[in-house]
């Protein structure tokens, strides 16, 4: 995969394979908490800190304040990205390079910001719903375990995360 930033508000996804236009396309599954209670709490944290010196009443009253009225608005936003950036990959063209298919987009800078809510969002869930270890060394050795694919899922959507926040949205 390559990530090539244009100059004229554009970037790309070129040379995507197989296996990483599948990763992609998981995207919209991989950022769904449904079942994942660490994950729902991690992406819609309660408003009170847990040192808040309030009283039941009060910090009830926030919290219900929050659901009604924050929280449909972050579910909102981050369905709004994930339905963008959906709709990006299935908008990618199939290059021949060499015998070899290749996916490729060419993307709006302006999608830049979905790209990064929806590919943060799918990293959170996929190391919750899958109990990752923080460090690689803590990991079995079998490298073509469920374990290990979400590994290279999750690396996948960091190094594209990267690149945006680096060489897209720091510039604007």
């Amino acid at each position: 995969m390559e990530l090539i930033r244009h100059s004229d508000g554009r970037w790309s996804l070129a040379r995507v394979s197989e296996l990483e236009y599948l990763m992609l396309s998981r995207i919209q599954e991989s950022a769904d908490p449904s079942g994942c209670d660490q994950a729902l709490e991690r992406l819609y944290p309660s408003p009170v800190a847990p040192t808040a010196q309030l009283d039941h009443e009060a910090a009830l009253s926030i919290e219900e304040d929050w659901r009604e009225y924050t929280g449909p608005e972050i579910r909102d936003g981050f369905s709004q990205a994930l339905e963008k950036v959906a709709l990006d990959i299935a908008s990618a063209s199939v290059e021949d390079d060499e015998g070899y298919e290749y996916y490729g987009m060419t993307l709006p800078d302006a999608h830049a910001e979905s790209w990064c809510s929806a590919l943060n969002q799918a990293r959170l869930v996929l190391h919750h719903r899958h109990e990752l270890p923080e460090e690689a060394e803590e990991m079995g050795v079998n490298p073509v375990s469920e374990e290990w694919i979400v590994v290279l899922q999750s690396e996948i959507y960091g190094m594209i995360m990267e690149f945006l926040i680096k060489e897209v949205l720091w510039d604007q």
